[in-house]
């Protein structure tokens, strides 16, 4: 069965990586939870999104330009007055669950990647037990190999960005991931078809699909039957996955999908 996964906790249901979208994503039946980790600048791994603040918060600049302390005060927008939450908070809403973790370890601004984020994250994955319940993920290939370095998470993917697809073509995509040790490859949705499917089959590696939020996408990604896909609305891909020849949108904060931000 493929494995539907809460993108930030369902980023068109609730405010992206809130407490309320991981809390509410818990009482899905989905089997995994999708998040994001910078680190603050005195060395916490911070759940948010963006490199920088200014969209899903009140604050301004770099997460990694100021400590735990000041960015504990921010409050993220549309939850009223949550503030953003630590690696170790996430693993305890979780933790009591079956769901997984997929997470996603972040570069910082200008896409240059955090010093010793890798090592940092797995450490904490493996101090909290959480470790062989997680699948580390990133679309910077060398970020997910040094990860494996410090550590078998239980699965792990290389995000592929539809450029990087373009230029290097698959059969060189996937030479670079089985040289690096990696184990699956996540594809942008609307690149995936079924020949990318059974190429990435052939050569031994899962496949897993991104950007799955419309129902003609999330349709689309359940008849390749790949191994798993992110989405917005696990909602509608969880109706779809049991059979339900339509859905509604209802549920949604948002009256149309937002512009995806990768």
């Amino acid at each position: 069965m493929t494995q539907i996964v809460s993108h930030r906790g369902g980023a068109l249901l609730w405010p992206e990586n809130s407490r309320t979208a991981f809390e509410n994503t818990t009482r899905l039946a989905v089997e995994q939870v999708e998040f994001d980790v910078h680190p603050s600048r005195d060395g916490k791994l911070v759940v948010i999104h963006d490199a920088t603040l200014d969209r899903t918060t009140n604050g301004t600049g770099p997460v990694a330009g100021l400590d735990w302390a000041e960015l504990s005060r921010l409050v993220l927008k549309g939850t009223g007055n949550e503030r953003m939450l630590l690696l170790d908070e996430v693993i305890a809403i979780f933790k009591p669950t079956s769901q997984r973790l997929r997470l996603e370890i972040k570069a910082g601004p200008g896409r240059v990647p955090y010093p010793g984020i890798p090592r940092q994250v797995m450490a904490a994955l493996q101090c909290a037990g959480m470790l062989d319940r997680t699948t580390i993920t990133s679309f910077q290939l060398p970020t997910v190999a040094a990860a494996l370095r410090h550590g078998r998470p239980w699965n792990d993917a290389w995000l592929v960005t539809p450029d990087l697809l373009a230029d290097a073509g698959l059969l060189g995509v996937i030479g670079l991931a089985k040289t690096a040790g990696i184990r699956m490859l996540g594809i942008r949705s609307n690149v995936l078809d079924a020949s990318v499917v059974a190429q990435v089959r052939a050569a031994g590696l899962g496949i897993g699909g991104w950007a799955c939020n419309e129902e003609a996408a999330i349709r689309k990604t359940l008849d390749l039957a790949v191994d798993v896909f992110t989405t917005d609305r696990p909602d509608i891909a969880l109706q779809l996955r049991d059979g339900q020849d339509s859905v509604g949108s209802s549920t949604s904060r948002n009256q149309s999908p937002t512009t995806l931000i990768a």
